[in-house]
């Protein structure tokens, strides 16, 4: 289930929709259709978190994966909790952010994730960029060699948070065009801690983790000056990350 916000961006609609009958460039039907639905065999639901909508437990039941895609409001306690419940039990959470997703949105996915010691920074307004600092052995890499983004919101990890989560691909070094933290992020960043833009962790109970610094390589596309499906190994790498999520 993708937990969206209804936030109207710049483009004058709403991006990141799974169902979409235009087909556009900045929508997921083909992520939906060609990878969760004829490759993994998934059926996917789509919430539009308004302010009258909510995330509760019976909305989360039985929902092999939840997407929490960077709504346009923050989260209450009894969501947090609700999702907390969700991933206690077994379920599995991805989560990533963009400025297109409305003015701090990024604040929702921190709402949950802080517990973890992982903050989700801000959309770095960077041009797009290759990641091929990516790490493993793990199912979510595998024959994953180098990943398209553009305008990525990384997530910083404390040393805590290390001990218990992997970080599987860095947009690096943090100086380079693509990669750069804007000053008040990079002021954010203690000794010890760690930046990533892939990460993933499995609890004790069986639920499982993960965090993507960039949504753009789940589009559609073609886009001029971002990125999409096709681009580099995002396809592959898109379906792995799906496939260890719902442990397909």
């Amino acid at each position: 289930m993708f937990v969206q916000g209804d936030f109207i961006p710049e483009s004058g609609a709403p991006e990141s929709r799974l169902f979409d009958p235009a087909d556009g460039p900045l929508s997921f039907t083909r992520l939906r259709r060609d990878v969760l639905e004829a490759g993994l065999g998934l059926r996917v639901e789509e919430l539009i978190l308004t302010p009258a909508a909510s995330i509760a437990p019976d909305r989360l039941a039985g929902a092999a994966v939840v997407v929490l895609g960077s709504n346009g409001r923050r989260l209450g306690g009894s969501e947090v909790a609700a999702l907390n419940a969700y991933l206690s039990a077994g379920g599995s959470v991805l989560t990533y952010a963009d400025f297109q997703y409305g003015p701090d949105n990024w604040a929702s996915d921190n709402d949950f994730l802080s517990q973890y010691g992982i903050e989700v920074f801000p959309d770095n307004f960077q041009p797009r960029t290759r990641i091929t600092d990516v790490f493993g052995p793990h199912p979510v890499i595998t024959g994953v060699r180098a990943l398209e983004v553009e305008g990525i919101s990384q997530f910083r990890m404390t040393p805590a948070a290390q001990a218990s989560a992997t970080i599987l691909a860095r947009c690096a070094p943090l100086t380079r065009s693509g990669c750069i933290l804007q000053p008040a992020e990079l002021a954010r960043v203690l000794p010890g801690d760690a930046v990533g833009c892939v990460f993933v962790r499995e609890f004790t109970g069986g639920g499982r983790l993960a965090g993507v610094c960039d949504r753009n390589l789940f589009h559609n596309g073609p886009q001029k000056d971002g990125t999409d499906l096709g681009q580099a190994d995002n396809r592959a790498f898109a379906r792995n990350l799906f496939a260890w999520l719902t442990r397909r």
